[in-house]
Formats: C-alpha cells, sequence, structure tokens
C-alpha cells in the first residue's frame, strides 16, 4: 500500500514537471508575498474559476505589475463581471489578465478617460493598437481593488493562450507558493443510473458522511460497503486549502478508481470560454441548489464537452455476487493527496415501486431529436441541440394569479440548468398586447419574482434564459429610484472629491446611467454591487454654481431624473 501511493506521487510529480517545463517564468503581479483566496479550475456553479485570486491584505491600492514584456491590447471597464481589467499580450504566445482593479496607471488611466468622455459611456471595451502601451516585465500598470463582481479586496490574475484566449492554470509559469495541506474530503455520493439500478434497495442518490483524514485517509462513516444492483456512479464533496490560507478552494486533479484502473479524472490545467456552464452537468446541480453542497459527479452527460475532463468512464455495472473496489484520490498542485475507498457490493435485484409519469411531463432529448420545440396554450418554448446536458423528463403546467399579464406557466424546475440558453415566448393578454413595459418574470419556489427581460415580437414578449422553472408576463410601472448620498441640494462641495448618488431599480434593472453638469455629459462611475453612482471631479466642475443632473432608466425605459445644484 506504501509503494503503491508513493508510486500516485510519484506520478502526479513528474506530469506536474512535465507541464512546467513547457512554460516560461513570469514575475510576481504584485510585490506582497502571494496568498490564494481562489486557485485556477475551480468547480462553481455556472462557472469555472479562470485564474488565481491573490490576497491584497484586505486593502485596496496595491501596486499592479506586468509580469512579463508585451503590450496592452485590451482594456475593459464595467460595473459588473472583472470590472476594471487590463490584458497584455506577451511576445511568448501568452496574454495575462489583471482584472477587479481599483485604477488603472498614469497614460492608461488618461487614455480611458478620453475615450470615455469621446463616447459618452461608463462601461467600455477598449482595444489599443499595438504600439500604444508597449510594457516591459515589472512596469506599473494599476492599482488592485474590489471592482466589478468582486467579493472583497484581490487581484484576478489569469494567464491565457493568445491565440486560443483559453485560460491556462497560471501555476505552471513558476509562481512557488508553500502548501503541505492535503485536501479536505467532506462527503461521497452513490447514484443509481437508468430505469432499473437499485442502491441499498431503493431508487434515490444516497449521501454518505466521512470521517478520518489523518494523512489523507478517509472512510465512509459507520459503513465500507454499499450495496447496489445495476449501473453506479458516484460523486465526491471536497476542498483544498492552500498553505496557511484558510479559504476553500479547488483541487487541482480529482480521480477515480475501479479496482486499481482510473476510470474517471478531472485535472485543472486549461478549458475554454466556450465551455464553464459545463460544469453544471458535472456537479450534482439539483443537491447544490437543494442543499448548497457541491459534489463532483463521475457520471458525464453526452454533451458535456467540458475539455478538463481527461478520463470520463466514472460509472460501473455491477450484478448479484459481484465487488468493487471504489477509491477517490483527490491532489492540490503541490501533489498532496487525500484518498478515500469503500466497497461497491452488487445484490439481487429487487422490484421497487418507480415513479409515474404525468401527461403533462415531455420527454425531451439533447439532441433535439424529439420535443425541442413545446407549445402549451399562449407559451412556447424552443431549444436547440446541445441545450440539455442529457435527455430529461420536463415538468409543464400552468396556473393564474393576479397582478399578471398573462397565465404563470412552467417548464422544468429550478433545480434544473442548461448549456445554452433556449427561448421563452408568452403571448400577454389582450389589453396589455402593445405595452411596452412588459417582461418575462420567472417566479422560484418561495414567490420570489425575478426579470428576464424580452421584448415583444410578433405579438408574444420574447426572451433567451438558462432558467427554468415558472415564468409569466408582468408590467414594470415603477421608475428606478435616486438619492443624493454624500451631498445635499444647494451645498457648497469644494471639501469634497466627487458626487455620490444611490440609484436602484426592483424589477427590469438599471439599464443607463448619465449625469449632466450644466447639461454638459460628465463622467458617471457605476458601482452596481453598491447601487453607487459618482462623479470624481475634474475639469467639467466650474468654480462658482453648478447645475447637476441625472438620468437613469430601467429595461424597459422608466426613466427616472434628479436635479440639484452645488456650489465648487
Amino acid at each position: 500500500m506504501k509503494l503503491r501511493s508513493f508510486l500516485v506521487f510519484m506520478a502526479l510529480t513528474v506530469v506536474l514537471c512535465a507541464f512546467a517545463q513547457d512554460f516560461p517564468k513570469y514575475g510576481n503581479p504584485l510585490d506582497i508575498p502571494i496568498y490564494l483566496s481562489a486557485t485556477f479550475g475551480e468547480i462553481r456553479p455556472n462557472h469555472i474559476h479562470a485564474g488565481l485570486d491573490i490576497k491584497t491584505q484586505g486593502v485596496e491600492g496595491k501596486k499592479v505589475y506586468a509580469v512579463a514584456d508585451g503590450y496592452i491590447s485590451r482594456i475593459g471597464v464595467s460595473p459588473y463581471g472583472y470590472g476594471n481589467v487590463l490584458y497584455i499580450t506577451h511576445y511568448d504566445g501568452y496574454t495575462s489578465v489583471y482584472a477587479h482593479l481599483q485604477r488603472f496607471s498614469g497614460e492608461i488611466a488618461r487614455y480611458v478617460k478620453q475615450y470615455q468622455y469621446k463616447h459618452k459611456k461608463f462601461a467600455s471595451q477598449i482595444y489599443p493598437e499595438k504600439g500604444k502601451f508597449p510594457i516591459k516585465k515589472g512596469d506599473l500598470i494599476a492599482y488592485s481593488g474590489n471592482s466589478g463582481g468582486s467579493g472583497g479586496p484581490h487581484l484576478h490574475f489569469e494567464i491565457r493562450h493568445t491565440v486560443s484566449e483559453k485560460p491556462v492554470n497560471p501555476m505552471y509559469f513558476g509562481y512557488r507558493i508553500d502548501d503541505d495541506v492535503r485536501p479536505l474530503i467532506q462527503g461521497v455520493s452513490v447514484y443509481p443510473l437508468g430505469d432499473e439500478a437499485i442502491l441499498e434497495g431503493g431508487i434515490k442518490p444516497m449521501y454518505f458522511s466521512v470521517t478520518g483524514g489523518e494523512r489523507g485517509r478517509y472512510s465512509l462513516k459507520d459503513r465500507n460497503v454499499v450495496h447496489a444492483n445495476g449501473e453506479i456512479a458516484f460523486g465526491i464533496c471536497t476542498y483544498d486549502q492552500v498553505g496557511t490560507s484558510t479559504n476553500k478552494n479547488g483541487p487541482y486533479l480529482y480521480e477515480l478508481f475501479l479496482d486499481d484502473e482510473l476510470a474517471f479524472q478531472v485535472e485543472a490545467d486549461s478549458f475554454s470560454y466556450s465551455e464553464p456552464r459545463y460544469v453544471n452537468s458535472l456537479l450534482d446541480y439539483r443537491h447544490y441548489k437543494q442543499k448548497k453542497s457541491s459534489y463532483v459527479r463521475t457520471e458525464t452527460d453526452p454533451f458535456n464537452k467540458l475539455q478538463m475532463i481527461e478520463k470520463r468512464n466514472g460509472t460501473v455495472t455491477v450484478a448479484e455476487g459481484d465487488t468493487v473496489n471504489v477509491v477517490f484520490k483527490i491532489a492540490d498542485y503541490k501533489g498532496n493527496t487525500s484518498r478515500i475507498g469503500f466497497k461497491l457490493v452488487g445484490v439481487a435485484p429487487v422490484e421497487v415501486e418507480r415513479p409515474l409519469r404525468r401527461r403533462s411531463e415531455y420527454f425531451v432529448t439533447a439532441d433535439g431529436s424529439m420535443n425541442s420545440d413545446i407549445t402549451i396554450e399562449q407559451f412556447n418554448v424552443s431549444m436547440e441541440k446541445g441545450t440539455l446536458f442529457r435527455d430529461e423528463w420536463i415538468q409543464t403546467g400552468q396556473r393564474d394569479e393576479k397582478g399578471c399579464c398573462s397565465r404563470i406557466y412552467r417548464f422544468g424546475t429550478e433545480e434544473m440548468t442548461t448549456f445554452k440558453k433556449f427561448t421563452v415566448r408568452i403571448r400577454p393578454e389582450e389589453k396589455w398586447a402593445t405595452d411596452s413595459r412588459m417582461f418575462i418574470a420567472n417566479i422560484d419556489k418561495n414567490g420570489k419574482v425575478s426579470s428576464l427581460g424580452g421584448k415583444l415580437k410578433n405579438g408574444c414578449v420574447e426572451t433567451t434564459t438558462h432558467t427554468m422553472g415558472e415564468y409569466t408576463i408582468k408590467i414594470d410601472s415603477v421608475a428606478p429610484k435616486i438619492s443624493t448620498s454624500n451631498f445635499k441640494d444647494g451645498q457648497n462641495v469644494s471639501a469634497l472629491k466627487s458626487l455620490r448618488f444611490k440609484i436602484s431599480d426592483d424589477m427590469t434593472g438599471i439599464e443607463t446611467y448619465d449625469i449632466y453638469l450644466d447639461d454638459v455629459w460628465v463622467l458617471g462611475q457605476y458601482d452596481a454591487k453598491n447601487a453607487l453612482l459618482y462623479y470624481e471631479f475634474d475639469e467639467k466642475m466650474k468654480k462658482g454654481t453648478n447645475n447637476v443632473k441625472v438620468v437613469v432608466t430601467d429595461g424597459v425605459g422608466n426613466k427616472k431624473t434628479l436635479k440639484a445644484r452645488v456650489v465648487y
């Protein structure tokens, strides 16, 4: 057993060393020690983490440096996602990415502001000419922050193949982080598949607690044998901690061995930006939605094309009298490994009452050959090939409720998910037929209403979405809200550095936001997660009295205007 563990460790080490020899060595993007709050390839609902999240000691404003020679090929500004972000194309075939920045440095910041004023918009994607911003390794390019969708101060750092734009694990580029902590295993799941399989006399998945952990050795709590018949798949709930960081990160390597043969493997090496939603197929998505714990499944759905899945044979068929040794091995990038094993024992098949299919359920095939277009009264759903990960029985239905512009229609449940967006169309009641304020709303199991957007087309409100569950048409008749945050009407603001406004919309969301001084457009910066719009004083703010106007519209065109005067 010790020899086998040593050989596994050596094999992993050889793999990592082989990768390391193929990549250039890059510099540190910060001048502080690297501690991680997230690792590359973390498997999260709806996406894969594409880089390293480097801690910035809990503050913003740390200097960010270029990791290698190159040129700035792209600059992004957004109230969502990566926020303020820089892309540097290097001469070795890779591009480095620096996201959630507080601000850009020097000439870069001035260039971005000029672009925003020229185009009169805050959110921008800018592609400078190749010679505009040549960069040397170690050049100061920006300051770390918390912009966009960030949940706290840090630097999100990526490396991508320049041509394919595929993100690559940055650890291959020479970064060294002290780490002797093994991944932690929290649970194991077992799934009966198809119409015949049984598991411990039933047909439902089972989730087992684990015990142990000393030297990375775990076992199922209170048992070592699982009884089954038919085709069976497995799952594991696990996370890794990098060195002294206490964050729950994703492991580098997932492996499943069946009778000592490698059957399933996921490796956090590289993936395509067209792939992230495949992780919802890799995850036990239904269990995640119900319990908020993430199990990686070893059954690979037919339409799951995630490249990080290196081996896809993670199921086994057991008959009465069979015994299969099941072993999970989980490793981090440094080769620290944990494992858990148990026996799957085949038992005689038994008759089990299985759920009856209702007439309101449709069997929808992932290849688009059956029920890819479904119409129920004034409701229609259409899916193209590859929208689903696998063939699914999908529940439908309809009901009435006051306050809606149509009936409420069901297509699936919120515990289901898709790879591609599908189209939802609903025909409104006649009295609302031409109202431009209509949108398609999703109603979750708790009755919460959220907007999926939508436009009137051929007499129906139409939108595309990944969200399954209940839909109806609603009217958004309420304009956004605006209020001043750090000043009052008529105030002398010469002691301030900016004018700040709180803006919000409780239904279709903020669509546009503009600030004017004496009817001249000025740059309003939008911090969506804090519902904050602000103008940092520049040459547009004149001495004396300035008339301020803020105009905000929502997703269906409702407009709100705030006017004030300030003295500067």
